[in-house]
């Protein structure tokens, strides 16, 4: 696979409270079809790690303005509403770019 250098790249931590954390799993998971349907997504894989107390998201989208649409979505929208009582600390997104 080429990847292109005008493609944004993202790793997003998400800590859910221990009581939400399948809650999480259930919303992430509903979206993830969605999401990979999206026209300028390339890339959205799900991850947790061994202890179950962090799940993580890497994703790839052809420009910004594909990143900006997926958050634009009402799928998207709703997942961050129920993160606002779920999540032990906000999701912690980090842009990455390949070398």
């Amino acid at each position: 696979m080429t990847i292109s250098h005008n493609n944004v790249n993202f790793i997003a931590h998400i800590t859910p409270k221990p009581e939400h954390y399948q809650d999480c799993i259930n919303a992430i998971q509903e979206i993830l079809p969605t999401t990979r349907a999206e026209a300028g997504c390339l890339r959205f894989e799900f991850y947790e790690n061994e202890n179950r107390t962090q799940l993580t998201l890497v994703e790839r989208f052809v420009d910004q303005a594909a990143f900006d649409f997926h958050h634009q979505q009402a799928y998207t929208k709703q997942v961050f509403t129920l993160y606002q009582g779920w999540l032990a600390k906000a999701v912690d997104i980090i842009a990455i770019k390949p070398l």
